[in-house]
């Protein structure tokens, strides 16, 4: 961000032009979306009559959701981005270089630093032009599906429980 003339902004005029950029949302947006994955599988779990224990970890609340739905587009959507494989090229890049699992990848959005006491690059999250754009926007059309989609199957297999 430049100005015409000589002076670059200031910090508050800086934060006024980018206070919606990527480069301050990312990780809070990723945060929330990652946590609502988690408890939406423990309420798809809990839904079917189900115990959950004390856990965080996405891969293994997905295979006891796949164990109870046969929703082959339901464990598409989780799958895509719980399974790293199949994750969008944003997480893949980052989970590689901060040497995470997607079972700790949310928690590295929480906290600055691992268990290792190694930083996390959340630049790599963050202002990525055209590939942000992309993903953002994928992100935001499979939330869209998703919502539809755990509506059906809500109304569909748990009518007991809602």
């Amino acid at each position: 961000m430049s100005y015409e003339g000589w002076h670059w902004p200031s910090d508050e005029e800086f934060e006024e032009h980018t206070k919606w950029s990527d480069s301050n949302i990312a990780e809070p947006v990723l945060f929330n979306f990652y946590h609502g994955i988690e408890l939406s599988l423990k309420s798809l779990i809990l839904a079917k009559g189900n115990e959950i224990e004390k856990n965080h970890k996405l891969t293994e609340l997905l295979q006891t959701v796949s164990e109870l739905y046969q929703s082959e587009e339901l464990l598409c959507f989780y799958g895509k981005y719980i399974h790293l494989d199949k994750s969008p090229l944003v997480i893949q890049e980052f989970c590689k270089a901060s040497d995470i699992t997607m079972d700790f990848y949310f928690q590295s959005l929480k906290y600055p630093v691992s268990t290792k006491g190694e930083d996390f690059d959340l630049s790599l999250l963050r202002a990525r032009e055209h590939h942000g754009i992309a993903f953002f926007q994928e992100l935001y059309n499979d939330i869209k599906s998703a919502r539809k989609l755990l509506n059906k199957i809500v109304s569909t297999e748990c009518n007991d429980v809602v």
